[in-house]
């Protein structure tokens, strides 16, 4: 009997640490899911939401937080075969889903995940109040997505025989559903680019800008994102206004100064700036030297991080050959260091012929 008593007074202590480890209900997984993605801590984030399908695999919260783990780590056929799976189990309600796929399709399907995103919204802001704080983020996320749609139609499918009017209808669907969303102003700017209206396009930047530029800047909530304003100098150079498209790359520089097209987009303002200098001033060597360190900037972090456009790269490495050309040797920063330091990016997709072309600029 001593001995029989010794071994029941073992089991109890080894099924409660058995229960504390696989006995998490599913809202404690989900959460916990959640705080680990908030600490960037993806593989043991991953794991868990792995346990919460487990216990329940029509779970599609926990399908969505897989998924957007798996995207963030670059597993992009795992992560669509999750919101997929999402799709089949709940086709109607859940505009998240749609919005990755959206995101990580392309052309005419990706339109479609939009769109069916955007109903799955609306269904959302039938059960709310129509004033609540949930309905106005619910309409800004429906007007981001027929920006989205807008962009799909200004690039990828720019050659449907409908793109022009999809634009129109997307961007007219975008202000209604949100009439303070700096992005359709922004994305509208695009639009009247393309059909050769600067002066409607400045307007719409203008109205975009006066939405959140008295806003609190350090709120990120309050401002479009840092990838949008990237967008918004592009815009403002295409409508030569170099000192507003300085002015907002002076703040996303204290934002995050290692952002390899901010430091492009620095090199060709200053570019552009010393192309208009006095041919024979001062000022005009002083603007091409800040270009090209601002390309060589570039270039470095562009090494550093593996990024992945190398036409932005390659036009970097061109210009701080051409500057360099134009630019007096001053000191041992000479045209060989220049293109030596140039050509570091991705060194082994470089054509023999590129390198003909650099040896001979230099």
């Amino acid at each position: 009997m001593g001995p029989r008593r010794g071994k029941m007074a073992k089991r109890p202590s080894k099924k409660v640490g058995s229960q504390t480890k696989s006995e998490l209900t599913m809202d404690q997984l989900l959460t916990k899911t959640q705080e680990l993605m908030d600490d960037n801590n993806y593989e043991l984030a991953l794991q868990t939401a792995v346990k919460a399908i487990e216990l329940d695999e029509n779970n599609t919260r926990a399908l969505l937080l897989a998924s957007i783990i798996q995207l963030e780590s670059g597993d992009i056929e795992p992560a669509l075969n999750c919101l997929l799976r999402c799709v089949e189990i709940s086709p109607d309600r859940g505009f998240e889903k749609y919005m990755y796929l959206g995101q990580f399709t392309v052309e005419l399907q990706s339109v479609k995940y939009y769109q069916l995103g955007i109903n799955a919204i609306q269904l959302d802001l039938n059960d709310v109040a129509k004033d609540s704080e949930h309905a106005l983020v619910l309409r800004r996320k429906m007007a981001e997505a027929y920006v989205a749609m807008t962009e799909i139609y200004l690039t990828d499918c720019c050659f449907e025989s409908d793109a022009e009017s999809k634009c129109e209808e997307f961007l007219r669907l975008g202000s209604e559903a949100d009439p303070q969303c700096p992005e359709v102003y922004q994305t509208m700017a695009s639009v009247r680019l393309s059909q050769n209206q600067p002066e409607n396009a400045r307007e719409c930047i203008t109205k975009s800008m006066s939405l959140w530029a008295n806003k609190d800047q350090n709120d990120p909530t309050q401002i479009p994102s840092y990838e949008n304003r990237l967008a918004l100098v592009r815009l403002l150079l295409e409508l030569d206004d170099k000192d507003g498209a300085l002015n907002i790359m002076e703040r996303l520089q204290k934002e995050d100064d290692e952002s390899v097209d901010l430091w492009y987009l620095y090199g060709w303002t200053y570019y552009l700036q010393g192309e208009e200098a006095d041919a024979n001033g001062s000022d005009k060597a002083e603007v091409f030297a800040s270009a090209r360190e601002c390309f060589k900037q570039a270039i470095k972090l562009a090494t550093l991080q593996e990024f992945e456009n190398d036409g932005l790269v390659d036009h970097a490495r061109e210009l701080v050959t051409v500057i360099s050309s134009a630019l007096p040797s001053t000191n041992g920063d000479n045209l060989e260091e220049d293109a030596a330091e140039a050509q570091e990016l991705d060194w082994e997709n470089i054509s023999s012929g590129d390198d003909d072309d650099v040896e001979m600029s230099v």
